[in-house]
């Protein structure tokens, strides 16, 4: 387990308190979906497994289970968006930002090869973050280029599992810094 300040995220029991308020259970960052410009899901990061479903489901009043939760359809609808705004001649999107009472999605369409959706706590000032979280996914792209431009790479259960471990160090380092930039 990796011991940081937000760790206390990836604690099951902590999302069944009574006594934590519903908002403040919403980790700053709750999860990153990497996809290829076509919308195919290469890789997710969450702040623990399930993180992006279960924020989805449960933050809301009208909680509602969904069993079919298909977590890949939501790069194939942002690569959907992005191939319009090209149709549309909108030039220069940069992203796109989803605000909801119980979730926020940030878009990232600045990467040559790939399209980053950020799931946030609807609180969180993305601005804060951006070029933390920038200069990171640009840097982990030119580190593991290789690996994310050939499949089978990608496909083997080993190299998902690392990259899910490297993602999650990196979740739990970025809520971290923003905790520590917005506390007064």
């Amino acid at each position: 387990m990796v011991i940081t300040k937000t760790s206390i995220y990836c604690a099951e029991d902590f999302y069944f308190s009574k006594e934590i308020s519903e908002s403040d259970k919403i980790p700053p960052v709750i999860g990153c979906l990497i996809s290829d410009k076509d919308g195919k899901s290469i890789i997710s990061f969450e702040v623990f497994k399930g993180a992006i479903q279960y924020f989805m489901e449960h933050s809301t009043e009208n909680y509602q289970e969904k069993k079919d939760f298909q977590i890949d359809l939501i790069p194939m609808y942002v690569s959907a968006i992005e191939l319009l705004s090209q149709e549309l001649n909108i030039r220069g999107l940069p992203g796109i930002e989803i605000n909801g009472n119980n979730l926020k999605l940030k878009i990232l369409f600045t990467f040559e090869r790939f399209t980053v959706t950020l799931i946030l706590n609807p609180k969180v000032d993305f601005s804060t973050i951006e070029d933390l979280i920038t200069n990171y996914l640009s840097n982990f792209f030119e580190e593991f280029e290789y690996e994310l431009n050939n499949t089978k790479h990608v496909g083997s259960n080993e190299f998902i599992t690392f990259l899910e471990r490297i993602g999650l160090c990196w979740l739990l380092d970025l809520n971290d810094d923003y905790l520590g930039l917005t506390q007064n």
